[in-house]
C-alpha cells in the first residue's frame, strides 16, 4: 500500500500515438510530471525537454532468471546523459520512468533525497531486487525543501501503481488475530486433572 489514500486525477498524453510508446503523465494540481517510454524509444526521446531537467528516474527489466522484474533507482542532473549512460552499460531495463517538477525547481540536493528514499523504500517492500550497487545516504535539506520533497515523494508513489510499479508498496502487517476468550458467564476451572465446566446464567450448576 502506498502512503497516499486520497482520491486524485492523473492525466495522461501519449505523445506518439502509441499506448505502448512515450506518455506523459501529469498529475493534477501538482509539480511532478513523469516521462515514461520503453528503452527501444530513448535515441528519439532524449531530446524532450523533461529530459534536459533534473530528476529520478526508474529502469525496469526482466530478472536474469525470469523470475519477475528487477529494478534501478538512479538521479540525474540532468536525467539524459545518465539514461544514455545506461542505455550503452546496462542490458537488463525495457522500459524507463523519469520524474521531474514541472517548471524545473528541482535541484541536485533534491533528486539525491528522493532516489535515497525510494531506494530504502525498496528495500523495505522487499518487492522488486534492485541493481543498484550502493545505497545512498540522505542529504542535508533545509526544512522546507525537505517537507517539498516529501510532498512530491508521495506524489510519485501515488502515481507508480497506475503506471504498473508497485516495487515500493509495503506490505501490510497481518492482523493477529484475538486470543481465545471463554464465552460471557462461563468459566473454565482446572483442579486435579479434572475440568469442571460451570455456568454463572440462570441456577447455578456445575457438570465434572
Amino acid at each position: 500500500m502506498t502512503a497516499n489514500t486520497q482520491p486524485f486525477s492523473l492525466r495522461i498524453f501519449v505523445a506518439d500515438g502509441d499506448p505502448d510508446g512515450l506518455r506523459i503523465v501529469e498529475r493534477f494540481n501538482a509539480s511532478a510530471r513523469a516521462v515514461v517510454f520503453p528503452r527501444a524509444l530513448l535515441p528519439q526521446v532524449k531530446a524532450r525537454p523533461e529530459l534536459q531537467q533534473t530528476g529520478v528516474y526508474l529502469l525496469l527489466g526482466p530478472r536474469p532468471d525470469g523470475e519477475g522484474e528487477l529494478l534501478y533507482v538512479g538521479e540525474g542532473d540532468p536525467i539524459r546523459p545518465r539514461l544514455e549512460s545506461h542505455y550503452a552499460q546496462k542490458d537488463f531495463w525495457t522500459r524507463a520512468i523519469g520524474f521531474v517538477a514541472v517548471g524545473g525547481l528541482m535541484n541536485k540536493a533534491h533528486v539525491q533525497f528522493l532516489e535515497a528514499r525510494l531506494i530504502a523504500l525498496a528495500r523495505a517492500a522487499k518487492r522488486v531486487p534492485l541493481d543498484n550497487g550502493n545505497y545512498p545516504s540522505e542529504p542535508s535539506l533545509s526544512e522546507a525543501d525537505r517537507s517539498d520533497m516529501l510532498v512530491f515523494l508521495d506524489h510519485i508513489l501515488g502515481m507508480l501503481p497506475v503506471l504498473g510499479v508497485h516495487a515500493f508498496e509495503q506490505v501490510a502487517p497481518r492482523p493477529v488475530p484475538p486470543a481465545e476468550v471463554p464465552d460471557a458467564g462461563r468459566e473454565v476451572i482446572y483442579e486435579a486433572g479434572t475440568l469442571m465446566t460451570c455456568s454463572a446464567k440462570g441456577v447455578f450448576s456445575c457438570w465434572v
